[in-house]
């Protein structure tokens, strides 16, 4: 494979993914049958799909449940078209949670749908579903399992280390998966402390398998396509790569709960929607979850909200996006010469930890504001002479230029005879590499100077 080709590969992909915008989230599995309950009673600490880790459950109880597996209920086009209807364009199912319970038929372990009582491959079914109804299909797969003997056990932060029979255990099931259902838009992995080496295999994986797949942060150690925020989550910054809010319904669990408070339907349809089009229009995708019941079938709270949301996204015209519009300028090029200095920081996010919080500068930006069109002569001035080479890119007015900066200079031009047309323009300078995983910006001082000819 040229390099050239894979680049082209993964820049369409993105471009792909990102036009999405908003899905639907699936949790579904053993803890449905649950519903949050044990015994008769709730289960009021931890999420409810976790209930084999917060509850006082015993692991070969639990397990059990997978001879009650029947799902008579369920029914994957209606699901599909619950999220067609909803003005959603993909769906990301729960494979296999902590739990280790597969949706799918494998053939790593019994311990799947298709060898319980309604003998069902659910992820077959919801795939199947998905291109009946004009959908993309993306994948959920826990790093962890507690089912799987060669794990580690269950722990309370679930960031367990991946031993190396668990590791090709995973491997067997996620070449299964992205092997035997279609394309998939999207791998969604949660969970673990994997080593460098373990989240770049899953990555060289998934991306061979599935050349068009973008694959969530929460692969860790930076190989993910696209930030994931931390639950119900927004950047709090700007953010110049893909990233995706994952989001529920309510904000106490992702699987179904029985007992759960459903009241408030209205603020429940109008936060979301708001929540929707603020991430839509800070270039993010939505990935909203509903929890089926143990029958397999929707609950009809989350029904009713899903599609009244879809009916403010029409009024709206759709999911099309409404970016931010360009501040207020940070210059105006009136004068002969103009600096450009400061400028608003960008970030990435590291793939280091679970809610991805560190916050990586790589870039930073400028609006300038030409009064009349004029052609300039633009080059880089530092505050000091460098003693290693840098290289670095600037974007203007839709122009990329890479431009190095020499050891032992301060200044050097990036182009000549550049035209600018009257009125705003973004600048910006930032660190070459690809988007997830751009080395942090160097500890100096870079001003933009715009030469008037």
């Amino acid at each position: 494979m040229s390099y050239k080709w894979q680049n082209s590969v993964r820049a369409n992909a993105v471009s792909q993914w990102k036009n999405l915008k908003y899905g639907m989230f699936i949790h579904f599995g053993l803890f449905s049958l649950c519903g949050g309950m044990w015994n008769g009673k709730n289960v009021e600490y931890g999420y409810s799909e976790q209930i084999l880790s917060h509850g006082p459950v015993p692991h070969a109880d639990y397990e059990k449940l997978a001879d009650e597996f029947s799902i008579e209920n369920f029914d994957a086009d209606r699901i599909a078209s619950l999220a067609k209807d909803s003005g959603m364009n993909y769906i990301v199912l729960v494979t296999k949670h902590h739990d280790g319970f597969c949706l799918f038929r494998t053939a790593t372990t019994d311990y799947s749908s298709a060898n319980s009582p309604c003998h069902l491959d659910v992820v077959k079914k919801i795939a199947e579903a998905c291109s009946r109804h004009g959908l993309k299909f993306g994948m959920y797969f826990s790093w962890i399992d507690w089912h799987f003997p060669y794990a580690l056990p269950i722990s309370p932060h679930n960031s367990d280390v991946i031993p190396p029979r668990h590791m090709q255990y995973n491997i067997e099931q996620l070449t299964e998966l992205l092997s035997n259902y279609g394309p998939i838009c999207e791998l969604w992995m949660d969970m673990g402390a994997p080593t460098v080496e373990q989240s770049m295999q899953v990555a060289e994986l998934a991306h061979r398998l599935q050349p068009g797949i973008m694959i969530n942060g929460r692969v860790w150690n930076d190989f993910g396509d696209f930030v994931t925020m931390a639950d119900n989550g927004y950047p709090d910054c700007e953010l110049d790569i893909p990233w995706q809010t994952p989001a529920t319904i309510y904000h106490e669990t992702w699987g179904y709960r029985s007992w759960q408070k459903r009241n408030g339907m209205q603020k429940k349809i109008d936060t979301i929607t708001d929540s929707i089009f603020n991430v839509m229009d800070g270039g993010g995708n939505y990935l909203l979850n509903i929890g089926l019941m143990g029958d397999g079938s929707i609950v009809p709270f989350e029904s009713d909200v899903l599609l009244a949301i879809g009916e403010k996204i029409r009024q709206r015209g759709g999911l099309v996006r409404h970016p931010h519009s360009l501040r207020n300028a940070d210059a105006v090029l009136s004068a002969k010469t103009v600096l450009l200095e400061g400028g608003t920081p960008h970030f990435r996010y590291s793939g280091s930890d679970y809610y991805s919080l560190h916050k990586i500068v790589t870039a930073y930006s400028w609006v300038i504001e030409v009064d009349e069109d004029g052609w300039y002569d633009i080059g880089y001035a530092l505050n000091a002479p460098l003693e290693h080479e840098q290289k670095l890119c600037i974007d203007i007015a839709d122009e990329t230029f890479i431009f190095p900066m020499k050891r032992g200079k301060s200044e050097f031009p990036i182009c000549s005879s550049f035209h600018l047309e009257k009125g705003k323009h973004a600048v910006s300078v930032y660190t070459p590499g690809p988007d997830v995983s751009r080395p942090e910006f160097p500890e100096l001082v870079v001003k933009i100077k715009f030469n008037r000819l």
